[in-house]
């Protein structure tokens, strides 16, 4: 359930919460791109790839970027990545082969960014062109919201959230607990 004061999510059967965004990035606009709310994840992530981007235009954007000293470069890694392939890709950054790690992300501005309904303005995000995993909102964004979460009267786990305190937001968040004002 979604209005524009504020944004509830239900906690799904993978035990994550789910919305969708909009916003436009490079000159492209995204509507109703599925998202998942990562408390775990500093940086809000986009992979190019999953957002729709054939292999060929997320290969021309990567080369763009690349060769362009303006945007912000940074590596990060997977889980499941090894010491060694960390390693190697540090020294690849370092020497600047940035075309040849699939681990380099690259500082964009989301213009209009919106979570749901919920509309909250231009953010900086990491763009990856070689990933397709989730596409992640972070703490970077997340920071910027009051957040709550518990459960309703259906037992089920709600987030709610908001960009700062309204009415409409203590009158949902009244109804899964008893909160007042003092």
């Amino acid at each position: 359930m979604m209005n524009n004061d504020f944004l509830t999510l239900k906690l799904n059967s993978k035990n994550e919460f789910r919305t969708t965004a909009s916003f436009e990035l490079n000159g492209l606009k995204f509507s109703a791109v599925d998202v998942k709310i990562d408390t775990g994840c500093p940086h809000t992530s986009f992979p190019m790839l999953k957002l729709g981007l054939s292999e060929e235009a997320a290969y021309k954007l990567k080369e763009k970027d690349c060769n362009d000293a303006t945007v912000l470069k940074t590596i990060s890694f997977g889980v499941n990545d090894t010491k060694v392939k960390r390693d190697e890709d540090k020294r690849k950054f370092k020497s600047k082969r940035f075309m040849e790690l699939n681990s380099i992300s690259f500082k964009h501005t989301a213009k209009d960014f919106s979570l749901g309904s919920l509309k909250l303005g231009d953010f900086s995000i990491s763009v990856s062109y070689d990933r397709t995993g989730n596409t992640l909102i972070g703490m970077d964004v997340l920071k910027n919201l009051e957040i709550f979460i518990g459960k309703n009267n259906l037992g089920e786990t709600i987030l709610i959230a908001c960009q700062q305190e309204t009415k409409t937001f203590i009158t949902a968040l009244s109804e899964l607990y008893d909160v007042r004002r003092v």
